[in-house]
């Protein structure tokens, strides 16, 4: 079991930092171009949306939280054997552990395209994938804390490039949002469904709640931490509605770079040439928080060395990204990872809810009739 009271006082941290610690993890690579997606299937009603997956994902935190407390503060890999058994526990462990190292390549290869695209068409892809992997390295194996740092050093550079968004809307037009609600209740939920890959992480609560310090406030930070993410992929996308035309938004593969292209200063004529270095510092500390979380999966199932496996991981996101060669592939896999995503942090959850209480009514049921 992973309760705190046998968890050093080392590895605690207060509610508070989950401010900074879930927005890493959402807020990465997705945040460059995850409007086309949306409105393809939604259309100018794109922004209604991500309103409702903002507020499905409100709902599941409410049960991932409320999942944990019902099972002793313990995390995902814990309250895997405790509903399922050790041996399905641990297959079902191993499955999401699959996901996350899926996750990580993704994100390492989208945001070396984004590089590619913008700055250096020539840059090798091995290369820059080596250095995203070290830097997870070095992350992983300083344990929470050093996560917990450079996720709010990447809060402060979120906030900041925020404010940027501020240039675009001098040339929105804002009838591009009207009429209202000019679409479908099915194409509205096909676009949350779409924001799936974007707004996903938030599920690393399952192993980030353990060591919280005061656990009655966990909730109340989680949720905040969440209405931040959901708030900012909302304010882009209505920016982005009323800044590009109905016939651009489709074809804007990076509407969010685009965005701040159109930003000049007299010293700087290429603001996204500072833009997306930096955003690094954004999406490392998101691998850092997976690669952490692998690490303690694997230590806990098959008792692998913790510097062996970071390294073993390391090597496999760099061999997996480097596989994948041109936008089409690259598309293919961010939408096979939206579609896991959903279910891994929506239904799944969702289920594990369920089966907590069905388990808790099993117990109480048997104990009234053994007295």
């Amino acid at each position: 079991m992973t309760n705190p009271e046998h968890t050093p006082a080392k590895y605690q941290f207060k509610a508070y930092m989950m401010l900074f610690l879930i927005p890493s993890v959402q807020i990465g690579v997705g945040i460059f171009g995850f409007q086309r997606y949306i409105y393809k299937e939604s259309g100018h009603d794109a922004w209604m949306s991500v309103i409702l997956a903002g507020i499905v994902t409100h709902i599941v935190m409410w049960m991932m939280i409320t999942t944990m407390k019902k099972n002793n503060d313990d995390d995902l890999y814990d309250i895997h054997r405790t509903l399922f058994g050790k041996w399905i526990g641990n297959a079902l462990s191993v499955v999401i552990m699959l996901y996350f190292i899926t996750n990580m390549t993704a994100i390492v290869r989208t945001y070396i395209e984004a590089v590619q695209s913008w700055i250096f068409p020539d840059f090798p892809t091995w290369l820059l994938g080596l250095i995203l992997v070290v830097l997870m390295v070095y992350g992983s194996l300083g344990g929470i804390r050093v996560v917990l740092q450079l996720s709010f050093i990447s809060f402060i550079l979120i906030a900041a490039t925020t404010l940027l968004f501020y240039y675009p809307l001098q040339y929105a037009d804002w009838r591009r949002l009207l009429p209202v609600y000019d679409t479908t209740v099915q194409h509205l939920v096909a676009g949350s469904m779409k924001m799936g890959f974007t707004i996903a992480g938030f599920e690393v609560i399952f192993f980030l709640y353990t060591l919280v310090k005061d656990k009655d406030k966990a909730l109340r930070y989680a949720q905040g931490s969440i209405l931040f993410s959901n708030l900012l992929y909302l304010i882009i996308m209505v920016i982005s509605i009323a800044y590009f035309s109905e016939n651009q938004m489709p074809k804007t593969i990076w509407g969010s770079i685009n965005l701040l292209k159109i930003i000049k200063y007299p010293f700087l004529e290429r603001i996204e040439f500072i833009a997306i270095p930096f955003w690094m510092f954004v999406v490392v500390p998101g691998i850092m928080m997976l690669a952490w979380i692998l690490v303690r999966g694997t230590t806990r199932i098959f008792k692998w060395n913790q510097k062996l496996t970071i390294y073993g991981i390391a090597a496999v996101v760099l061999v997996a990204s480097t596989c994948f060669q041109n936008r089409r592939q690259i598309d293919q896999l961010n939408d096979y990872i939206g579609q896991y995503s959903v279910v891994v942090s929506y239904y799944y959850p969702c289920l594990l809810f369920i089966m907590t209480y069905v388990r808790q009514w099993w117990k109480d049921h048997k104990g009234s009739k053994e007295s």
